[in-house]
This record gives structure tokens, sequence and C-alpha cells, in this order.
């Protein structure tokens, strides 16, 4: 089972995009768990309105801060592989590919992967 833990607050410029871009890998997900932190912006509307069962959306009762709530996210996973996403992100279309075989090749616990510095219209700053 391959689990992604995502914490959210006032993430709304590019949470429709990281969440399509994890939802679209080359190989599938099981489950998506969001935990919002209290957003005050349209991040909460605009997560509801993906229409996903492998999403599962908490909001905090109050706000918990970045570790916590990353924290509280990943215990509510349930995946044999878990994942954790950042709101503003774009994954490649075959992160979790790539990494569950290399972490099946190598016998690794744990990966950290690279990254692209993008702009807002997906553009590399280099």
């Amino acid at each position: 089972m391959i689990s992604v833990a995502m914490t959210t607050y006032n993430g709304e410029k590019y949470i429709k995009q990281q969440i399509e871009s994890i939802l679209s890998q080359s190989v599938a997900i099981d489950e998506l768990i969001i935990c919002d932190d209290i957003s005050k912006d349209r991040t909460a509307e605009i997560i509801k309105e993906i229409n996903d069962d492998r999403i599962t959306f908490i909001v905090n009762e109050k706000n918990l801060g970045f570790i916590e709530n990353f924290h509280k996210a990943i215990c509510l996973t349930k995946g044999d592989y878990i994942f954790l996403a950042d709101q503003d992100d774009i994954w490649e279309p075959n992160k979790v590919e790539r990494i569950i075989e290399t972490m099946q090749a190598t016998n690794a616990m744990a990966i950290c992967t690279n990254y692209k510095l993008i702009d807002e219209n997906g553009n590399s700053l280099g």
C-alpha cells in the first residue's frame, strides 16, 4: 500500500496542481491524507472540490504548526510506503515509481529526493 501524507496551510495557490500530480502518478497511490492547519484562504474548498476516494481530508481543531501537523498526517497513514508532500510541490509523473524501485533495489528505509525550483508557471528557475 502506498500512502502520501500532506499538510496544508493557506496553500490555495498551488494545492490543486500538487494534488493532481500526486493522484496521477505512474504507480497509483492508495491514499492521500491531508491535514489542514486551519487555513484562512480557499485551500479547504479547493481540496473538497477534488472528487477522489483516495483523499482523506482533515481540518485540525486548532493550529498545530508544521511539525505536529506532519506527525498527525503520518500517523493516519496505513501504507507500507509513506511519502511526505508539501502543499506547493509538483511531483514528476514517475516519482513514486522511481523511489519504490530504488528502495526495493537497495533495501533503503528512507530516501530523500532532489528538487527543481520553479516559478508559478512551472518554469525552471535554475
